[in-house]
């Protein structure tokens, strides 16, 4: 059993009393893919990435963490500080990223990169390509500042992020204890105000999103080799490993955990 925490002084307490067992270090910073809580919220089966990968008995995890976070959120204001302060103060082996999927299918972004469906239109005008240009840009340039400033205070560390894999509109949203809706799903709205009713249209739709943005992660691995590991988690999951809309089962979870695991924590560019 690994160990996880998103407090950092219990974080170098741990270093201190397991620096014997030599674990790899990790400062996790992401969306809801690190943070999505348990069905009883402290209780019940792993969650989320961050869950599975903390069963690991070489890992010493900080989880940043936050659901709803955006890319451009992660190189901003009082998060970017403290991201930098953590970085300045412990050395780390890896730092995990989670990013650049709310930037696309969050609640206030997805509509915005939609036209409205006509009878004449294919599913591919439906995209405003101008805007969803203009956010994968967005998402880009975060990543890369983000990077910057990593590995200027520490050169030698490695950078996992993953891809997401493709969502699967629906109206069903978070259920607390899976039980009681207490939100409307994210995407699935916004095609329905768009007159996009076909769901094979739909899930086209954001697989063309997505996979703009996996082409983009993979240049910027290009630009880093010596840094930076994109772990290609498109197309793992089937539609029984989906919670909800945006978020995997347990299961869904403990297979994109494993890969990068496997491919970027443990695996090449060591």
């Amino acid at each position: 059993m690994g160990w996880e925490t998103s407090d950092t002084s219990v974080f170098k307490d741990l270093l201190k009393k397991y620096a014997h067992l030599n674990p790899i270090r990790i400062l996790a910073e992401g969306d809801s893919w690190f943070t999505y809580p348990r069905r009883f919220l402290l209780l019940g089966k792993d969650a989320n990435v961050i869950d599975h990968l903390a069963n690991e008995d070489n890992l010493l995890i900080l989880n940043t963490g936050s659901n709803g976070d955006e890319i451009v959120d992660m190189i901003s204001g009082d998060q970017k500080f403290a991201l930098l302060k953590r970085l300045g103060h412990i050395d780390f082996d890896v730092v995990l990223l989670s990013g650049g999927g709310n930037d696309i299918v969050g609640r206030y972004d997805f509509g915005f990169l939609l036209h409205e469906k006509t009878p004449e239109m294919e599913w591919r005008e439906c995209i405003n390509t101008t805007r969803l240009f203009i956010k994968i840009r967005q998402v880009e340039l975060a990543y890369r500042e983000l990077i910057e400033r990593i590995i200027e205070i520490q050169p030698k560390i490695r950078i996992v992020m993953h891809t997401y894999d493709f969502p699967i509109p629906s109206a069903r949203g978070y259920e607390l204890f899976d039980v009681i809706p207490i939100g409307k799903s994210w995407i699935y709205p916004y095609f329905v105000q768009k007159k996009i009713d076909d769901p094979d249209e739909q899930r086209k739709i954001i697989r063309n999103m997505l996979l703009r943005l996996k082409s983009t992660l993979t240049k910027i691995e290009k630009d880093y080799p010596r840094n930076v590991v994109v772990v290609n988690t498109q197309g793992m999951l089937e539609d029984r490993h989906w919670a909800n809309e945006i978020h995997p089962t347990s299961q869904g979870f403990g297979l994109i955990a494993q890969k990068i695991y496997f491919e970027g924590i443990i695996g090449r560019k060591a």
